[in-house]
């Protein structure tokens, strides 16, 4: 498992501790990692894990919403939903817990009804 880099000149390591603070959780260091970055200029980020058992976390900082947010994995034309992400302590947050199929999955998008607002990449 490794980590996915920097987004936009910013330590991955630093956003994993500053999420992992703000939604009061411990990050593990042995997951896939990826920083989620908005895609629509508005003030947004949010950090995706998973692990080699299949869970993936989805913490994200957004406004609030009466569309609600969801999420999904895509590789190509490929779209696994993982379903909605619910307020949580500092922010929005799901956790689903996929078998084998997640590996195959490397870009994750949260959504605003329609819109991608989030969108970031699991390394190879």
């Amino acid at each position: 498992m490794g980590i996915s880099g920097t987004g936009e000149g910013v330590n991955i390591e630093d956003r994993v501790s500053e999420f992992g603070k703000q939604f009061g959780v411990i990050i593990p260091g042995d997951v896939d990692k990826t920083v989620l970055e908005s895609t629509t200029g508005e003030p947004a980020s949010g950090l995706s894990t998973r692990d080699d058992r299949g869970l993936v976390t989805i913490l994200a900082n957004l406004p609030d919403t009466k569309l609600g947010y969801t999420a999904r994995l895509t590789e190509g034309e490929e779209k696994l939903e993982l379903g909605a992400l619910q307020i949580s302590k500092g922010g929005w947050m799901l956790e689903k817990t996929l078998i084998d199929e997640v590996a195959g999955y490397r870009t994750v998008e949260v959504f605003e009804g329609q819109n991608v607002v989030l969108k970031g990449q699991f390394k190879e």
